[in-house]
């Protein structure tokens, strides 16, 4: 399976429905047996019980950590491809703009898996991060950027609640601080 796509999509649609992070707390949560980290930005929390992590591949579920916190609604999903796999970053911007436009990417992209769905309205390369902002049917319009993390492709994405409210510049802005949050829990190591 690739990992542009969500593999965890009923749990993401239930936790798109409150925006709340279920049974969550944790900022940070180490992924394939210690090999990255996976932090989230200050304000939403990880939802252990929508997130899993195998030996190839983990997919990590956030959302606010309370109603009352002073952040906007959104759900923050971040997956880490097996060993090698951000290898493809090298392939350079225009190369991932044209996949990313492309009916195998907008597929790839799609939450019903139908490139007809999605329509990708920017891509842009911002502090070393291959940055897509997309609309899907499904949820509207969302953010998502690839990243290479102790060489394996991450890809996080910040989607908004079912009843909207995220201008996408706040999705902007909260991608930032995740890709800055997954870099700093990483730094450390090789």
């Amino acid at each position: 399976m690739s990992i542009w796509t969500s593999r965890a999509a009923p749990a993401l649609a239930l936790l798109l429905s409150a925006c709340v992070a279920v049974g969550g707390g944790a900022t940070a949560i180490p992924v394939l047996g210690g090999a990255v980290t996976v932090a989230v930005p200050p304000g939403y929390c990880i939802d252990p019980k929508a997130s899993h992590s195998d030996a190839g591949s983990a997919l990590v579920v956030a959302g606010r950590c309370a109603a009352d916190r002073p952040v906007p609604a959104a759900a923050i999903t971040v997956s880490v491809g097996g060993e090698g796999s951000s290898g493809v970053l090298q392939a350079g911007a225009k190369a991932l703009s044209d996949w990313a436009r492309s009916p195998a990417g907008r597929a790839a992209f799609a939450r019903d898996g139908r490139a007809a769905s999605v329509i990708v309205r920017e891509t842009l390369v911002a502090d070393g991060a291959f940055l897509i902002r997309l609309e899907d049917r499904a949820i509207g319009p969302y953010w998502r950027a690839a990243i290479g993390v102790k060489g394996r492709l991450v890809m996080i994405s910040v989607s908004p609640p079912p009843q909207g409210g995220l201008i996408p510049e706040q999705g902007r802005g909260i991608l930032g601080k995740a890709i800055s949050a997954v870099r700093q829990a990483n730094a450390a190591g090789p």
